[in-house]
């Protein structure tokens, strides 16, 4: 524990003071009472007696507690919230429009990370990337959540899907800085981006992946980067079919591509109408997460429970004694 005004603290000197003043009253009040007989109340007397000593002592305690409070102390404490960063990567290619989930792939996954930006605590960072057959940073990380949730709402569809260009977009998201790759390498996944242990990627796709980069090596780029990546699925396994410009496009989900990038990242799969709130993901990313410590002023506290005691002090000496 530490002070903000240290000087303060000269005050608790009176504190003894108080209490050898007490002592010395206490000591000349017994000195002057005849000690010749005991009574048959004797036994009650020294009852009383020491009853009286509980109500002083909790108003000397609440002295000092009082006085503490005047040198405003500073104690490091754990709060109960996460920090960290969560980038929320949506897949915005033409068969997210299918409607074998209702309304469509795409609606869906807008409410339910919606639903995920409401339920996560105002100390984590969430960025939000669009992929097709590139991926693109519609918002950077961030606490605000009008700007995360405007970011979610103006998805659009178009193109294809490149599931490891919206991973990369994601990693470049959570560096804050461009990842230089080499564009003739063969093998991007031992690429060292740095550690980023207190971030998460989520991945909301139906999965058809079509090209770009690699989506193993991507994640294997992820998980050396200690960043872990849920992938949530969207459709059915049978698919369906999307009618887009006089044009009929079969699309099906393809659980077993989606399983096996969270896997390789240290994340997990999940269908999308089995976890509508995603509470799998949310606890596991609770559990990854730090905790944010950092000094707070707890004078407020100090000060309110020495009113306290004065309070309960105060109440059994009426109920006591009669007075205070």
């Amino acid at each position: 524990m530490t002070f903000l005004r240290p000087e303060a603290l000269w005050l608790l000197f009176a504190v003894p003071i108080v209490v050898a003043i007490y002592a010395f009253v206490r000591w000349r009040r017994s000195a002057t009472r005849p000690t010749a007989f005991v009574s048959a109340t004797g036994d009650r007397r020294q009852n009383v007696s020491a009853r009286r000593h509980l109500p002083n002592a909790l108003f000397v305690i609440a002295l000092a507690g009082l006085v503490l409070s005047l040198a405003r102390p500073e104690a490091d404490l754990t709060l109960p919230v996460r920090t960290g960063q969560i980038v929320l990567a949506f897949d915005t290619s033409n068969s997210m429009l299918a409607d074998d989930v209702s309304p469509t792939r795409l609606d869906l996954a807008k409410e339910q990370a919606l639903d995920l930006v409401d339920r996560q605590p105002g100390s984590v960072q969430i960025g939000v990337v669009a992929f097709t057959d590139g991926g693109v940073v519609l918002q950077p990380p961030t606490e605000s959540r009008t700007e995360i949730r405007a970011a979610i709402e103006r998805l659009t569809t178009d193109g294809g899907t490149s599931i490891g260009e919206g991973i990369f977009a994601s990693l470049t998201a959570i560096a804050d800085d461009p990842i230089e790759i080499d564009p003739e390498a063969t093998d991007v996944s031992s690429v060292d981006i740095g550690m980023f242990s207190n971030a998460a990627i989520i991945v909301f796709t139906d999965g058809e992946e079509i090209g770009g980069s690699n989506p193993f090596q991507i994640a294997e780029l992820a998980a050396n980067a200690g960043v872990p990546v849920y992938t949530v699925g969207f459709g059915t396994p049978r698919g369906t079919v999307v009618d887009l410009d006089g044009f009929s496009i079969a699309t099906a989900l393809d659980e077993p591509l989606l399983t096996e990038i969270a896997e390789t990242t240290g994340g997990s799969y999940f269908l999308a109408i089995d976890d509508p709130e995603l509470t799998g993901i949310f606890d596991d990313i609770d559990r990854r997460f730090e905790r944010q410590g950092e000094r707070i002023e707890i004078t407020a506290l100090l000060s309110m429970a020495a009113m306290a005691l004065i309070v309960v002090a105060s109440g059994l000496s009426i109920r006591w004694f009669g007075r205070i």
